[in-house]
C-alpha cells in the first residue's frame, strides 16, 4: 500500500514538472557549471541589446540571456565590443559567449558555434523619404535613360521606313518625295503621319510597291504604337516616381550602405553589389538622411527600431525582408556551455506567455508567434 502511494506521488509530481503542466519546467543547473563566472561579450544593437544612462544593459537578447544564465546556475561579467570585435573575441575564445543581434550565417558557423535560434527575421532596406515635388520627379522620369531609349528607337524606325518609301517613290512620284535630303525628310514625315493615323494627304505613295509598303506600315504601326505607349507608361508609373529603390533587385543601381562585418555586408558582397561600409547603424542612417546614400541594408527589426526612435519622418523601411535570418547566442568552437544553454533556451521559448513578456515590450504583440 505504501509503495503504491509512493509511486502515485512520484507520478503526480513528475507530471507537474512537465512543460504542459502548470508552469514551464526549467532545467536544473549543470553541476559542472555551478558557480562558474563567465565572460560575456555584448554589442549595442537595439532592440536586442541596449544600455541606459546609468550603464545598465537591457534588450530582448540580454533579458533572455539573464534568464538562461540564472537557469543554468552561472554568473557573468560583461564586456562591450563593436560587432567586429565581438565576433573576433568569440572566434578567439577570449569570451565565453557573445550576446547581441547575431545572425547565424555559414561563414560564422565555420569559426564559432551558435545556440538554438531565438528570433527569426531578415534583412531590410531603409530609403530616404524624398522631399522633392511630384512635378520634379516627372521631369526626371521624362529625361530618364529608359524613356530616351524609346524615343531614340522610334526616331530610328521612322528614318528607316522614310528612306525605304523614298527609294521606292522618288522616280515615279517626285512631287511628293523630292530628290536628295528633302525627299528623305518627306519620307520620314509620311512614316510619322501614317503611324499616328493622321494622314494629311500631302505625301502619298503612287507605285504598287509603295502602296503595299504603306498598307504594311499602317498595320505594323498599330502594334508598334501600342508597345511604345506601354513603354512610356511603365517609365512614368507611380512606383518609379516614388523612388529609385523598390526592393533588393534595385540595390546594384544605387549607393548602398551596410554595417561593416554584418550579415548584410556578406549578403550584398555575395550578390556582387557595391557597398559603402559604416561602423554602426546610426552612422549609416545619418548618411542616408544626409543624401550620401540611396539605401541602407541591415537587420529589419533594428532598422524599424531606429526609424521609430530617431527618423520617423526621414526614413522609410520597405515592406518585407530578404535573406531570412535566425538569431542566437555565439560561443567559441566546442564550448561546453552550448548544450546547457540550448536546453534552458528552448524550455523558456516554448512557453507562449514567456515569449509575450520577452518580445512584446521591444517588438510589439505582432512579434509573438
Amino acid at each position: 500500500m505504501v509503495g503504491t502511494l509512493l509511486l502515485c506521488g512520484m507520478l503526480f509530481f513528475g507530471l507537474l514538472a512537465q512543460p504542459g503542466g502548470g508552469a514551464t519546467a526549467l532545467p536544473l543547473p549543470d553541476p559542472s557549471l555551478a558557480g562558474r563566472k563567465l565572460a560575456v561579450g555584448v554589442f549595442i544593437a537595439p532592440p536586442f541589446l541596449e544600455k541606459d544612462a546609468n550603464g545598465r544593459y537591457f534588450g530582448l537578447a540580454y533579458d533572455l540571456w539573464a534568464d538562461v544564465a540564472r537557469d543554468i546556475g552561472v554568473t557573468y561579467t560583461l564586456q562591450e565590443f563593436d560587432l567586429e570585435g565581438l565576433l573576433e573575441a568569440v572566434r578567439l575564445g577570449t569570451i565565453d559567449v557573445g550576446i547581441s543581434a547575431l545572425s547565424l550565417t555559414p561563414e560564422r558557423e565555420t569559426v564559432m558555434d551558435f545556440s538554438q535560434p531565438f528570433y527569426y527575421s531578415g534583412l531590410g532596406i531603409a530609403v530616404p523619404v524624398k522631399s522633392e515635388s511630384v512635378a520634379l520627379r516627372i521631369i526626371e522620369a521624362i529625361f530618364s535613360e529608359q524613356l530616351l531609349l524609346y524615343v531614340g528607337s522610334l526616331a530610328a524606325l521612322l528614318l528607316v521606313v522614310g528612306v525605304l518609301i523614298w527609294v521606292v517613290e522618288r522616280r515615279r512620284n517626285p512631287a511628293h518625295f523630292r530628290p536628295g535630303g528633302k525627299g528623305i525628310g518627306d519620307g520620314m514625315w509620311w512614316s510619322a503621319v501614317t503611324m499616328t493615323s493622321v494622314g494629311y494627304g500631302d505625301a502619298t505613295p503612287k507605285t504598287l510597291v509603295g502602296r503595299v509598303m504603306g498598307m504594311v506600315w499602317m498595320f505594323a504601326s498599330v502594334v508598334l504604337l501600342a508597345s511604345f505607349t506601354a513603354g512610356i507608361t511603365s517609365s512614368l508609373t507611380l512606383n518609379n516616381l516614388l523612388g529609385r529603390v523598390q526592393g533588393p533587385a534595385d540595390l546594384h543601381k544605387v549607393r548602398t550602405g551596410v554595417v561593416a562585418d554584418s550579415s548584410g555586408e556578406e549578403e550584398l558582397i555575395a550578390g556582387h553589389i557595391g557597398i559603402r561600409r559604416y561602423p554602426s547603424v546610426e552612422e549609416g542612417l545619418a548618411a542616408l538622411v544626409a543624401g550620401n546614400l540611396d539605401a541602407f541594408v541591415h537587420d529589419q527589426p533594428i532598422l524599424h527600431y531606429y526609424q521609430h526612435k530617431d527618423y520617423t519622418g526621414d526614413v522609410h523601411i520597405l515592406p518585407g525582408f530578404f535573406d531570412p535570418q535566425l538569431y542566437g547566442f555565439a560561443f567559441p568552437r566546442g564550448s561546453e556551455l552550448r548544450k546547457s544553454v540550448n536546453v534552458a533556451l528552448l524550455r523558456r521559448l516554448e512557453n507562449t506567455g514567456y515569449r509575450a513578456r520577452l518580445f512584446g515590450p521591444y517588438l510589439g504583440k505582432q512579434a509573438v508567434q
